[in-house]
């Protein structure tokens, strides 16, 4: 009985969401079911090799293509000869990978589709959206408790209380993807979902502070310049900027971010070119795991940089 409410109150559910247009957390009120995929004859095994495999010529944007197109199939594919709980593991992994290839693609690829970025904002927010639900797929699929809580319309803030450090990943590209998605949306849009992702990304810290580069100091750097709105606290800013750069040298971006918002933010020109030339001088390779993203971030910061009269 209890069974039988909770797929009515999860079609409902899922039927507010889509009337609500893309609002949130609607991927993680689909069934068990649902989310476990596995209807389709084939080879689950050689799909994820198929898909690891592409992933790593993510730079080369067909491959990123076919990476995430394998995952997807793999979802949908059956596994035989792996236990409920193995598989459950599996798919945790395709939902949590196709989130990062969905943010990759917008960053990486469909922003430079056009010199201006605003005018590949629907498309880039398309793929955040993607890369969001997918992540929301991957907390449901990680926590039953977490499905029931947004089930039951807890706030994503108490949600998360259900979700410990091996779900880090899925909150924090959950987190990149949505904030993304909001700001391009517009700011009302923004200020709206402040609460639920600083929460995450509060609980991403306390769980692995290390994570993805530092990625929440990386996150709260960027925060802080935006909010309190509409000055921000900058020194809060500063202090996790350095402290990302300084956990986490190699990773780039954190750098650009540091430029981009806390340099213009404070009119501090030379922090701008020092930053960014830092990211220009660095060398090719220093982390082979992130060399993609890295030259992304070369060719953010030479952009910038081109422009820096635009700016100061």
């Amino acid at each position: 009985m209890r069974k039988g409410l909770l797929t009515v109150m999860c079609a409902f559910a899922c039927v507010l969401a889509i009337a609500c247009g893309p609002g949130r957390e609607q991927g993680a009120v689909q069934t068990e079911d649902e989310l476990i995929g596995g209807k389709t004859a084939g080879d689950f095994g050689a799909l994820m090799n198929e898909a690891a495999a592409a992933w790593e010529q993510r730079a080369d944007r067909k491959q990123l293509t076919t990476a995430i197109t394998a995952w997807e199939k793999a979802i949908d594919t059956q596994s035989e000869g792996l236990s409920s709980e193995q598989r459950r593991q599996k798919v945790y992994v395709a939902y949590v990978s196709l989130a990062r290839a969905y943010y990759f693609l917008a960053d990486g690829h469909i922003r430079f589709d056009a010199d201006d970025v605003d005018d590949v904002a629907e498309p880039m927010m398309a793929a955040h959206d993607k890369g969001t639900l997918n992540a929301e797929k991957a907390m449901a699929v990680y926590s039953p408790d977490f499905r029931k809580a947004i089930l039951y319309e807890k706030p994503m803030g108490q949600a998360i209380g259900n979700l410990d450090e091996g779900a880090v990943d899925a909150m924090y590209w959950w987190s990149a993807n949505i904030g993304k998605w909001a700001l391009i949306k517009g700011l009302d849009e923004a200020l709206s979902r402040v609460d639920s992702i600083k929460a995450t990304m509060e609980r991403v810290m306390t769980l692995d502070p290390d994570y993805f580069y530092r990625a929440p100091n990386r996150y709260f750097g960027s925060f802080y310049t935006k909010l309190p709105f509409p000055t921000g606290d900058l020194p809060q800013s500063k202090q996790n900027f350095e402290a990302a750069i300084a956990g986490a040298p190699n990773y780039l971006a954190t750098r650009v971010l540091y430029a981009e918002l806390y340099g213009i933010k404070t009119n501090d020109k030379a922090l701008f070119e020092a930053q960014l030339n830092a990211v220009l001088a660095a060398p090719d390779g220093a982390d082979p795991a992130i060399e993609a993203e890295n030259q992304i971030e070369k060719r953010k910061a030479k952009q910038l940089l081109d422009t820096i009269d635009d700016y100061f």
